[in-house]
């Protein structure tokens, strides 16, 4: 059987290939390898910020191919087809970061029965929650029945969740309302669902004119408005905005609407990936706008409060969750080269926020 995988032009996404591989069944392993096969992943327009921010955040180095040419990495499920490591069977599935590709090699560390953490020399300086693969069982908290929301939420639900608790942790710098671009996204609409969960703090969610009814539908932002109309909203409020879009015009009208009002302002996502042109965001009044980076405070969380607690408040609310997605979303599984390279066209130009894509490839 044909081994493949899908590349995009890193300087053009629109513009992709698929390229022939070594055929899995002819892979001779090293002594300290893995091959894992992609059975499945999940493709958003996070995957598209991934590509947009590469070079800034390294996501083209997990896994490498030109200087023109890139991998964009998507969270999926693979199942081991060969292994020369102990602890680690062929028929075991991981849930972790993959390429759009017929398979993967790793090079496993510090095996548990949880899972493990791919030790490949190009990946040793890249953020570690990038390269943990975790074994799918009951035990470990992957029941079967949800295995496609595993790829297409538990990334973004994750970073939504590490949001609600960064600014629950800073007592969101004095904001009384927390503004949200791109609403309609699944970082977005899970950040607002933790937050009403779990904070008293008044939700703006900003959306284009088209998925107006779809956010307001979703029942967890308490104000929704238009990007046409950002200078309705009261600016003599305390707020902070958690940019999603990454639309340099919307960033620029909302500092300069807001003054020093505007208290915090951190880019999480680059929906809007074509419209980056703008002032330049060191020179907006208000807070200046940083990066927020999940693993960051992560990192900070596991030393405060220790592994354990951690995923036991993450499964709390990810459980939570699970229960209300499914009357927002539905997930369309597609399979195929040509449904990857068409799907992978819809959401690089933007598809509907109520249906989600999980695909084979």
């Amino acid at each position: 059987m044909s081994s493949q995988k899908f590349e995009v032009n890193r300087n053009d996404l629109s513009n992709t290939r698929f390229t022939d591989i070594a055929a899995l069944e002819s892979l001779d392993l090293a002594k300290n390898q893995v091959v894992l096969s992609v059975d499945k992943f999940a493709l958003t327009a996070n995957n598209i910020t991934y590509g947009v921010a590469g070079d800034m955040i390294g996501y083209w180095k997990f896994f490498p191919v030109s200087q023109d040419w890139g991998q964009i990495p998507v969270w999926g499920i693979g199942t081991v087809q060969s292994s020369k490591v102990d602890g680690v069977s062929p028929g075991d599935r991981y849930y972790g970061y993959y390429p759009m590709s017929s398979y993967l090699i790793v090079e496993p560390g510090n095996v548990t029965a949880r899972g493990f953490t791919d030790g490949s020399a190009h990946r040793a300086e890249l953020p570690p929650t990038y390269n943990q693969y975790a074994r799918m069982t009951l035990e470990n908290g992957f029941p079967p029945q949800f295995d496609d929301h595993q790829m297409v939420y538990r990334p973004l639900f994750t970073t939504a969740f590490v949001l609600d608790d960064f600014f629950a942790d800073n007592e969101f710098f004095g904001a009384q309302s927390i503004i949200l671009s791109s609403a309609s996204s699944k970082t977005s609409f899970g950040l607002a669902y933790c937050l009403k969960r779990n904070r008293d703090i008044r939700i703006i969610g900003l959306t284009s004119s088209g998925n107006m009814d779809f956010v307001k539908h979703l029942g967890v932002y308490d104000d929704v408005v238009d990007y046409d109309n950002v200078s309705s909203l009261d600016k003599t409020a305390p707020v902070a905005f958690v940019d999603m879009a990454g639309n340099r015009r919307v960033l620029e009208q909302l500092h300069h609407h807001y003054q020093d009002n505007m208290k915090y302002s951190c880019g999480v996502g680059i929906t809007h990936w074509d419209a980056r042109d703008g002032q330049d965001p060191a020179t907006l009044p208000g807070a200046k706008p940083a990066m927020f980076f999940a693993p960051s405070q992560m990192q900070k969380r596991n030393k405060e409060w220790g592994l354990e607690r951690f995923q036991s408040e993450l499964g709390s609310a990810w459980t939570g969750f699970l229960e209300v997605v499914d009357d927002w979303v539905t997930i369309d599984n597609v399979t195929g080269r040509q449904g990857l390279e068409n799907t992978y066209q819809r959401v690089l130009k933007g598809a509907k926020p109520d249906t989600a894509f999980v695909l084979t490839l």
